[in-house]
């Protein structure tokens, strides 16, 4: 951008009316030749020419806005209650049949609450909110017959988040997950396949508590694990209710910190040492717009009802978490929500599970841009002071509140179809290839040495975890073993899952 173009649209609103906002996804200026740039990560300044101008009026920015800027709930939220309803009425009854005049009359319903006192007749053809070419949509929209207006959003005023149509997203939007699981479970011996999936639940659940840094007890493993054989398969009203959400969070948290309710106060991630400051990671909604934001979560799982159900169980999960309804607990709420809706919409099929969070663990760098994607940019939005005992106040909660209700969910959107994508072709052949090699090892170790089967597994996971050797320091748990037995069961242990990984390398590619 160069320091004499002009802001128009959005940038022009957002000046205009001293507006607090997320950072633009699309930012438009007027200049003296046109260009577009994307060099910032998820980010296009696009400058047009001086023919594009469309005055001083607010209104006409508003619909520049439309035409060429992302959709944005937020900045239009605060633009409309800043107009006041006469000056939007005024606007709307120019131009009745006006695309543009009915979507903002409707916005401003929608996102107020209040209705506009109409003397005149709404006509034209019926007009989608959302562009389904730029945006994923509502495939079941909302018809205004007082506004001729489909409303395909993704979600109600209480929240309602925006997934964009990237070419990322378009290309994996193309791949049939539920034809690429069932394909590889063909492939795969039934019993060995059984005992795969029997090991990825326990696996799945160490790693959701792993992504934490916590280590959970035997009870709330079993609890946890228990709880994803049943994910998916409770009523859709259930799901995401305050009951069962807090009976979720019992299962897996310590019950000295479980709640019985969503919280209702202020809440923060973050980290504190002695005689210095709080560091805050993430300002969670305030604890009044909690419910608020959870029943709008439901509005938003129902009216995506249909989307890509990867898309639709990234706007719940990420949704969920972003909200942070509890004071414990919430990202492994969040990470159950995936396995949920993703079994819920069939894209995992019955008795089996997606060992989702170890791809988020071993890719945790990954995992955590994602989050920060949102929760950075927040800190730029939100006004917050710190007192002595370390709570944390938001100073502009109503200039913050749409960063909260109307997130722009591309990034986790695409993030999780990625996830879910490396998962199938990765993450399922490891553990298939792993449990082959075991089987493999197993054998040849028994032709070295007949041991018992507690002292064979405890020596794999041994030459497991020191890549094909017996460490130094654990050579004295294997007394009767002598130093020939053991160099024959270390060749013979890289030998099993030396085969393996060229298996796995196979099938990668495959």
């Amino acid at each position: 951008m160069d320091v004499h173009d002009r802001p128009v649209g959005y940038t022009w609103i957002i000046k205009q009316f001293s507006l607090t906002t997320f950072p633009l996804s699309h930012a438009s200026y007027i200049g003296a030749r046109a260009r577009s740039d994307a060099s910032k990560p998820g980010v296009v300044h696009e400058v047009f020419q001086a023919t594009y101008w469309p005055g001083d009026d607010p209104f006409e920015h508003l619909v520049f806005a439309l035409k060429y800027d992302d959709f944005n709930l937020d900045v239009l939220a605060q633009a409309l209650t800043r107009l006041g309803a006469d000056r939007v009425l005024g606007h709307v009854e120019r131009q009745p049949n006006g695309k543009y005049a009915r979507q903002l009359g409707y916005l401003y319903e929608l996102l107020t609450g209040k209705q506009l006192a109409l003397t005149v007749a709404i006509g034209g053809a019926y007009v989608d909110l959302l562009d389904p070419d730029k945006y994923l949509v509502a495939t079941m929209p909302d018809k205004s017959t007082r506004w001729h207006v489909n409303d395909n959003l993704l979600g109600s005023a209480r929240f309602c988040p925006l997934v964009r149509r990237t070419p990322a997203i378009k290309a994996l939007l193309e791949v049939d997950f539920t034809a690429r699981l069932q394909a590889f479970k063909a492939q795969v011996d039934p019993l060995l396949f059984q005992r795969a999936i029997d090991y990825l639940y326990f696996k799945e659940t160490r790693s959701s508590f792993d992504i934490e840094r916590e280590t959970p007890t035997p009870d709330r493993e079993q609890r946890f694990v228990r709880a994803l054989r049943e994910a998916g398969k409770s009523a859709f009203a259930e799901v995401l209710s305050e009951s069962a959400l807090a009976d979720l969070q019992h299962l897996i948290v310590e019950q000295r910190y479980a709640q019985v309710a969503f919280r209702d106060w202020q809440n923060y991630v973050g980290e504190s040492m002695p005689g210095r400051a709080p560091i805050v990671h993430y300002v969670c909604p305030p604890g009044s717009m909690v419910r608020e934001l959870m029943r709008g979560l439901i509005d938003c799982a129902t009216k995506a009802h249909g989307v890509h159900p990867v898309v639709r169980a990234a706007l719940v999960s990420f949704g969920f978490v972003f909200i942070h309804p509890f004071e414990d607990g919430n990202g492994r709420i969040h990470r159950f929500l995936i396995h949920d809706f993703l079994g819920r919409d069939g894209v995992v099929p019955a008795g089996m599970v997606l060992p989702v969070s170890a791809y988020m663990l071993h890719h945790s760098q990954e995992y955590d841009r994602v989050l920060e994607s949102y929760s950075r940019p927040l800190r730029t939005v939100v006004s917050i002071s710190v007192d002595d005992d370390e709570q944390l106040t938001i100073n502009n909660p109503g200039e913050a509140s749409g960063s909260y209700r109307y997130p722009d969910l591309t990034v986790q959107a695409h993030y999780l179809l990625q996830a879910v994508e490396q998962t199938i072709s990765t993450e399922l052949v490891t553990e298939i290839v792993f449990i082959r090699g075991y089987d493999r090892a197993k054998v040849a170790i028994c032709e070295v040495v007949d041991m018992p089967n507690a002292r064979l597994d405890l020596l794999i996971k041994l030459l497991y975890q020191n890549k094909g050797t017996l460490s130094k320091g654990k050579r004295s748990l294997f007394k009767e073993i002598t130093d020939e037995e053991l160099g024959h069961i270390e060749l013979a242990f890289q030998a099993a899952f030396a085969e393996q990984t060229i298996a796995l390398d196979q099938a990668k590619r495959s």
